[in-house]
């Protein structure tokens, strides 16, 4: 097995380590991860090398096959399995995460500031905490960064995400009966246009063509380069709006 045209190609496929897939909190996608050869099963809490720090997590997955030399690359290392203190430390996490959007809700609306916030994430040692926020315009967040700071002794950052993103952050089921694709898969954002609806045929209600973010939804531009390469005379058979297929969407 090869990764034809890609950076790894020509590399050994053979599987050198164990490897599981750990979910963190309520995360959709698994999260690739290498045990060092220690074998682990479904449900094992876990501590995973994540970024700004240690990540508590659950293991879904044992053994999770990996193949491609780029997914080996790229698995986080399992540090240990959680003992009784990361436990504790868990905790004092999740509450940190509640009592700080409470807080910085309060705070924002004490200091005039017209922002939402979206989620809060704390590292395991709560030394680190991230604050997003969507607000429709700019906001100075100055005051309210030295506030949370003063109130958790943590090293603060306040990012100011748009509605796409925050459904990514929150996750949620669109109109499909699925998972959101943001929140799953989709890694970038491409832009998406009402021509799209149109050259599908679909119906131009916002209500049937909007995802759960307020948006255009992100699948208009799932077969949009095939309806391009359609000439009218092909299209014209399925008696669609503007000549395009007929509504996918009721």
């Amino acid at each position: 097995m090869s990764c034809g045209g890609c950076s790894f190609a020509g590399q050994s496929t053979a599987v050198e380590d164990t490897f599981v897939g750990v979910r963190f909190g309520e995360e959709t996608n698994l999260t690739l991860c290498r045990t060092g050869g220690e074998l682990l099963a479904r449900g094992d809490a876990v501590i995973v090398s994540m970024k700004p720090g240690p990540a508590y997590g659950r293991v879904e997955k044992s053994p999770m096959p990996v193949f491609k030399p780029c997914q080996k690359s790229s698995a986080r290392r399992l540090i240990r399995r959680a003992d009784g203190a990361d436990r504790e430390a868990r905790e004092r996490q999740l509450t940190n995460q509640v009592r700080g959007k409470t807080f910085c809700r309060e705070r924002a609306r004490a200091l005039g500031l017209e922002m939402k916030v979206s989620r809060v994430d704390f590292s395991l040692d709560s030394r680190h905490a991230t604050f997003y926020f969507t607000a429709e315009r700019r906001v100075d967040f100055r005051q309210l960064l030295r506030d949370l700071k003063a109130r958790f002794k943590s090293r603060v950052r306040l990012v100011h995400v748009g509605p796409r993103d925050e459904a990514r952050l929150l996750g949620g089921v669109g109109i499909c009966g699925r998972t959101l694709c943001c929140s799953t898969w989709i890694e970038d954002f491409r832009p998406i246009s009402i021509q799209m609806a149109k050259r599908q045929g679909l119906s131009l209600n916002p209500s049937k063509i909007s995802g759960t973010c307020g948006r255009l939804l992100c699948c208009l531009a799932y077969e949009d380069d095939d309806y391009r390469r359609r000439r009218p005379s092909e299209r014209s058979w399925s008696g669609g709006r503007d000549g395009g297929a007929l509504p996918v969407l009721s």
